[in-house]
């Protein structure tokens, strides 16, 4: 028998948001640890990841909007710094460039998830559904912004 279809794509899931986090923090720290090894593949899947792990967070069912997109923000701001502190091959101008396209490769559909999370999310009002999406676009410009010569120079983990 065919399974009948969810009236919405993305539902959200059973994680309670402490939950979600966390697993979206071991991912997303998965991925630095792995790029610290020099496995650089991870580098190159994690604008698939960042949007996993921001889902994990986004569609959790009670918190509010404003929660949701700074959470996700400050996991995309915990990559990227794990990233410019202790990736491999990433401490020139060359690397910085690669790794800057790669996470904002991965923050366009991250924030296309969110979006579609706020909108179906039904406890808040319209307008604090769109401050969230404007703080989650802030606060990444300004963590990009404050943290873009994060680690260059010397490597000194590097072999």
């Amino acid at each position: 028998m065919p399974v009948a279809a969810s009236p919405r794509p993305f539902a959200p899931h059973f994680l309670p948001l402490p939950v979600a986090f966390l697993v979206g923090l071991v991912l997303l720290g998965g991925l630095s640890l792995g790029d610290h090894n020099g496995i650089f593949t991870c580098l190159l899947v994690a604008p698939l990841f960042i949007p996993a792990a921001v889902w994990l967070v986004a569609f959790c069912r009670r918190p509010s909007p404003l929660l949701k997109a700074t959470l996700a923000a400050v996991l995309i701001s915990l990559y990227d710094i794990s990233i410019k502190l202790y990736g491999a091959g990433s401490h020139d101008a060359e690397g910085k460039g690669l790794f800057h396209f790669l996470l904002l490769l991965g923050i366009l559909p991250a924030f296309l998830v969110l979006v579609a999370a706020l909108d179906q999310q039904q406890s808040g009002t319209r307008r604090r559904r769109r401050v969230a999406k404007v703080l989650f676009l802030a606060l990444l410009f300004v963590h990009l912004a404050l943290t873009s010569d994060l680690g260059m120079g010397r490597c000194v983990s590097c072999y």
